[in-house]
């Protein structure tokens, strides 16, 4: 199930671009209410290595307008903060998703209308101890385009698109999976419209979900005195996944070098982490602060878009360098997991 750490890359920062005026339009998607989780409104079962199964979709169209859009196969990633979001039709399936075996298909709904729908599934014949999480997901792209411009600098085109989903929890021998985990993994420092924020990631390396509470101390390199406290907790970080915690903060923080002591507790298990981020001057902030155009904007299911990234041209880096690094996790850990199985008992 580690494969699924290579997710991480399209994790961060899922609303990049310019917030602009949407219109409401937004199809509903829904499953059997006789076989659907009552707390997580998901699908959940247990997984059989071999067998198929068929799931029932719904799709509503609400609104007043014709849509056409596509009802496709997702994976599931953390939200900006934790909570619920998935990857969009032309990402890669790494996970449950690659499991189902009813393709992508586009599909038309009159304005009040309501259609049904049904998606196969088999699974694998070997499967590891844990949690996995697909996501029968609808993507409306009407080509939408807003203008934001603006007169210091250029005019940008930002492109809406629209998403929303119904999950599927798979569970395999939870009982034998690794426990939950929240492990701090970065702590990065910006500055947006004159606000200061802390963003930190979190990485659950565990088998299933995870729900962490985290408390974070900030001080100046080589000074004792705390600058920064904040106590917090997450709605949920899927396994194998990564989510973030983005703090607005009261102050800026003077230019400068910093630690961080970031701690973790899941289910009565505590982990502590000490990071460094860096505050650069103002002349530094101005010489990267540009944006480029054409910047896409995800919108959330009641049509309000999502926060804007504010790392600009280093978001490149970090998704490259991020993927680099799960990806020798996973191999490490792959390689532990053949070790530990050839181990006498």
């Amino acid at each position: 199930m580690w494969i699924r750490l290579l997710l991480l890359a399209t994790v961060f920062w899922v609303g990049t671009g310019f917030s602009a005026p949407t219109e409401g339009q937004q199809l509903i998607v829904s499953g059997n209410p006789q076989l659907i989780h009552p707390q997580l409104g998901a699908y959940v079962e247990e997984i059989v290595p071999g067998a198929e199964r068929e799931y029932a979709v719904e799709v509503s169209n609400p609104t007043e307008h014709e849509i056409t859009a596509l009802l496709y196969m997702a994976e599931a990633i953390p939200a900006l903060g934790g909570g619920k979001d998935f990857t969009l039709p032309n990402d890669p399936d790494l996970g449950a998703a690659a499991w189902f075996t009813t393709p992508d298909r586009t599909i038309t709904l009159r304005a009040g209308e309501t259609q049904r729908f049904s998606v196969k599934l088999r699974f694998p014949a070997a499967v590891e101890p844990g949690q996995y999480i697909a996501v029968i997901g609808v993507y409306d792209n009407q080509d939408q385009a807003v203008e934001v411009s603006d007169d210091a600098q250029a005019r940008f085109v930002t492109h809406i698109i629209r998403k929303t989903g119904l999950q599927v929890v798979l569970n395999y021998k939870l009982d034998e999976a690794k426990p939950p985990q929240a492990i701090p993994h970065s702590i990065t420092y910006g500055q947006e419209n004159e606000k200061a924020f802390l963003s930190i990631l979190l990485m659950n390396e565990g088998g299933s979900l995870s729900k962490p509470e985290m408390k974070v101390l900030v001080k100046k390199l080589e000074e004792d005195k705390p600058v920064l406290q904040l106590e917090t907790h997450f709605d949920s970080i899927y396994a194998g996944t990564v989510a973030q915690h983005r703090a607005e903060l009261s102050r800026a923080l003077v230019p400068g070098a910093y630690v961080a002591e970031v701690s973790t507790t899941v289910n009565g298990h505590s982990v502590q982490r000490v990071l460094t981020f860096e505050v650069e001057g103002e002349e530094e902030r101005t010489r990267w602060g540009a944006a480029s155009s054409g910047e896409v904007v995800q919108v959330a299911e009641d049509g309000s878009s999502l926060p804007a990234s504010w790392l600009g041209e280093y978001r490149l880096y970090l998704y490259a360098g991020l993927l680099l690094l799960l990806a020798i996790v996973t191999w490490l850990r792959k390689r532990n997991d053949k070790r530990r199985k050839k181990e006498p008992h």
